[in-house]
């Protein structure tokens, strides 16, 4: 890849890569049985079966499953069908809340995952001893209040819930006490609920500031995943040792000498090397598409390194790598020639592409192509998946492996789908009709046209957001790839979360400054 940008996976505790099923069955199960446990409990209090302080915990137990059905819902972690999150989390948060709304709570627990430091947390988990267990049994209230705070730029239909749901759950639990059936409410209903809510406040708010750092457990694994199901966990902790060795063989490997076999100008300001490598070390320098090297030199005295993603294509066995001239390094790497000898660390890094994905979305930009073009070519060799390459542009002259992505898009007959943005309207591509038309030799050659267009300007939050909410929602679309400089990525990534992308479906390369 460029001199800028390094494609190495950035290990996290506990890595743990998943493809959600369209309906996670845990979930469900763990809803209906809550639900279930409930009803018999409120059957057993109301006929008198049992005694009342029998039926309480059974009640805690149900509403306490209820509020991890919501917290699920809230990371999309209940399936990949964005309704039946929203409508689990619906019907759950009565039994959580007397006051809360879904929409509304989720938004406030999105927050306090972007920022650690929300003043909605804070409440919570500071303040005098004594006041806390009592804060924690009205949290809810407060939750509602500082969403009212922030209503001003939340969505009006999420404001309007949000202000039916405090009226609604209220205005039924007096009519019900009107009735004379109110003190019935207070071990079905009352008590067993604000009791699973200082439960859920401690164990989820408190009790982290007591963990030591790294120690094993539901809260590390959920901060480190957000949108790993509760049925995982078992499976980041197994993650967590293999995940370790990863990072120590990161740099594990030594440094080998090989020379440079040619060079291909990619574009204007960028070259492709490739590297021969010889017999005796073809083993070694065995590679997956997503995977980089790291090359060693001496420039004006100081011996610099610096990671390429393999942009080789899968079934090809030369080693190439996409330099972009952007910094020391890459200065000295565009001037080599053919015969020319370089220090090469053999590959390493994850394989950025998970089996079983039916939709890949790719977000790249300029130099971003390079990691990604092989987890293009790979993904399209698996019958039926379909990708999709968002493609940030200048120009088309700045444009890296133009004609590779052309010919993947031709060669796959509509499953690769290119949307080119060009910050430079000047751009040709933005105006066919003065470009000239070689002319089409069969049907192929229109469908794969109408596989790549072209669009005047940047990927903006507010055209990616559009994306979202038609041909690439959320619930058609399997795994996200990005590869574009931070403020890009971050600003993507906070529109994925606006339309409750998972984490889990979400991978970053990492966009490096270098020298």
């Amino acid at each position: 890849m460029t001199a800028d940008v390094g494609t190495h996976a950035v290990v996290r505790f506990p890595a743990v890569r998943l493809r959600l099923p369209p309906v996670a069955l845990p979930t469900l199960l763990l809803f209906t049985g809550a639900m279930a446990l409930g009803t018999c409990a409120t059957w057993l209090a109301l006929t008198g079966g049992v005694p009342w302080w029998v039926t309480v915990p059974l009640h805690f137990a149900a509403m306490t499953g209820m509020a991890v059905v919501v917290h699920e819902c809230a990371h999309h972690s209940a399936g990949r069908l964005t309704w039946l999150n929203s409508a689990l989390g619906r019907l759950a948060m009565p039994f959580v809340s007397v006051v809360g709304a879904f929409p509304s709570e989720r938004y406030l627990h999105l927050e306090q995952h972007r920022d650690p430091a929300d003043p909605v947390r804070a409440w919570a988990v500071r303040g005098p001893a004594w006041q806390l267990p009592l804060r924690w049994l009205v949290v809810d209230v407060w939750h509602i209040c500082a969403y009212l705070r922030r209503s001003a730029e939340r969505p009006q239909l999420e404001v309007a819930e949000a202000l039916a749901m405090v009226l609604l759950v209220p205005g039924v639990l007096i009519a019900v006490a009107g009735s004379g059936a109110g003190w019935s409410l207070v071990p079905v209903y009352l008590l067993p609920q604000r009791l699973a809510l200082a439960a859920v406040t401690w164990w989820h708010d408190w009790r982290p500031r007591d963990q030591a750092p790294g120690e094993r457990g539901y809260l590390q694994a959920h901060k480190a995943n957000p949108a790993l199901p509760f049925y995982r966990y078992p499976e980041a902790w197994r993650e967590t040792k293999s995940a370790a060795a990863a990072a120590i063989a990161e740099g594990a490997g030594e440094f080998r000498v090989l020379s440079v076999g040619t060079t291909r100008p990619l574009t204007p300001r960028a070259v492709e090397l490739t590297l021969d490598v010889p017999d005796e070390l073809r083993s070694e320098f065995r590679f997956r598409p997503g995977q980089h090297v790291e090359l060693r030199a001496v420039v004006d005295g100081e011996e610099l390194h610096r990671r390429y993603a393999i942009c080789t294509l899968p079934g090809e066995d030369s080693l190439r790598v996409a330099i972009k001239n952007s910094g020391r390094f890459s200065r000295h790497a565009t001037t080599l020639r053919p015969g020319d000898l370089l220090d090469v660390r053999p590959p390493a890094g994850e394989p950025a592409f998970v089996p079983g994905a039916k939709h890949v979305v790719v977000l790249a930009a300029a130099a971003g192509i390079a990691p990604v073009l092989p987890v293009i070519a790979q993904a399209l060799t698996v019958p039926r998946c379909r990708v999709t390459l968002v493609y940030i542009n200048r120009s088309g002259e700045d444009t890296m492996f133009a004609e590779e992505v052309t010919g993947l898009a031709r060669r796959f007959e509509g499953r690769l789908r290119v949307l080119h943005f060009r910050t430079d309207e000047r751009d040709r591509d933005l105006w066919p009709a003065t470009t000239a038309r070689r002319p089409f030799q069969n049907v192929a050659d229109v469908l794969a046209i109408s596989d790549e267009r072209y669009y005047p300007g940047t990927l903006c939050p507010q055209r990616l957001g559009e994306l979202l909410d038609s041909r690439l929602h959320p619930a058609k679309v399997d795994e996200w790839v990005l590869c574009a400089p931070s403020a890009m990525s971050d600003s993507a990534l906070d529109v994925l979360a606006e339309h409750f992308v998972p984490e889990s479906a979400i991978r970053v390369e990492t966009w490096c400054q270098g020298r």
